[in-house]
């Protein structure tokens, strides 16, 4: 993760740990000390009898305090678990865990689900695991391709183009002139309606500088879990839009059709988007 995703990890937890009756930690990386996410100024902040359960003390811990082995109680009575054979004091959960990852990996090589091996040296996995491939060696396998690190901006030159005072003064009143024009069309568009349909007008007009402001300061990191509350927002307009279907007034019709239309779209992508994540700590 980057540094600002991680800055603004760390102010969540600050704020969500001290409220928080049990916490579970797990977050490990092989062959590295285990990221440091729950400080001691977090665990002092919580409630007497709370519990952690640090799954990653054998290699050093994710919460600042954590005893490698032993259970520490600390001074304001929060319990930090940090046992390392975790697998051997729950041995039917860690066995059920070992062999859905033994049945999902024969799934994966046997692709006709009739027995026969079929190795895909394309997938990652399976490259990685084969020693031998047709009497060659195939160990040790080729390092696994991530995302590669940005590239470095271009150092600027003395040929970098400079914009002129009055370029910079004009881009800079563009944006109140759209936002002018758009709140003057609103203005003439309330005025024009029906007077049951203008209160209406200024409440969208309302929500949408809200909006604005409350979902733009949100960082994109933090957007699938935004996606879940508008899909609960999404759905308190359909349901008014379409009690508005059918109205006398055609006008009044073509726009709740037209909202039933986009919150049924939001709320659609909402759930694909949070089923694809769910999907990925979710046996088959």
């Amino acid at each position: 993760m980057s540094d600002d995703y991680n800055t603004r990890a760390a102010a969540l937890y600050a704020t969500t740990v001290p409220e928080t009756d049990i916490v579970i930690t797990k977050p490990l990386i092989p062959g590295r000390p285990a990221p440091r996410l729950i400080t001691a100024e977090m665990v002092a902040a919580m409630k007497p009898g709370s519990v952690i359960v640090d799954m990653a003390a054998a290699t050093g811990g994710n919460v600042e305090g954590t005893v490698p082995g032993e259970v520490v109680v600390t001074a304001n009575g929060v319990t930090i678990v940090g046992y390392t054979d975790l697998a051997g004091r729950f041995p039917a959960q860690a066995s059920q865990l070992y062999a859905t990852n033994l049945v999902n990996l024969m799934k994966l090589m046997t692709p006709g689900q009739d027995g026969e091996l079929v190795l895909d040296f394309d997938d990652v996995v399976q490259c990685s695991i084969t020693v031998v491939r047709d009497g060659q060696s195939t160990w040790p396998p080729p390092p696994v391709q991530v995302s590669a690190a940005p590239t470095a901006a271009a150092p600027k030159t003395a040929s970098t183009t400079v914009h002129a005072p009055s370029q910079k003064l004009a881009s800079t009143r563009t944006k109140p002139a759209v936002v002018g024009v758009a709140a003057l069309g609103l203005f003439l568009l309330i005025a024009a309606s029906p007077a049951a349909l203008q209160i209406h007008l200024i409440v969208f007009a309302l929500a949408i500088v809200i909006g604005y402001y409350v979902i733009g300061n949100v960082h994109h990191a933090l957007h699938t879990a935004l996606m879940s509350v508008t899909n609960a927002i999404s759905g308190i307009i359909v349901v008014g839009a379409l009690l508005l279907i059918g109205h006398d007034n055609s006008t009044i019709t073509a726009l709740a059709f037209a909202a039933t239309l986009l919150a049924t779209i939001n709320v659609f992508g909402g759930f694909v988007v949070t089923r694809r994540m769910l999907a990925m700590f979710s046996r088959s």
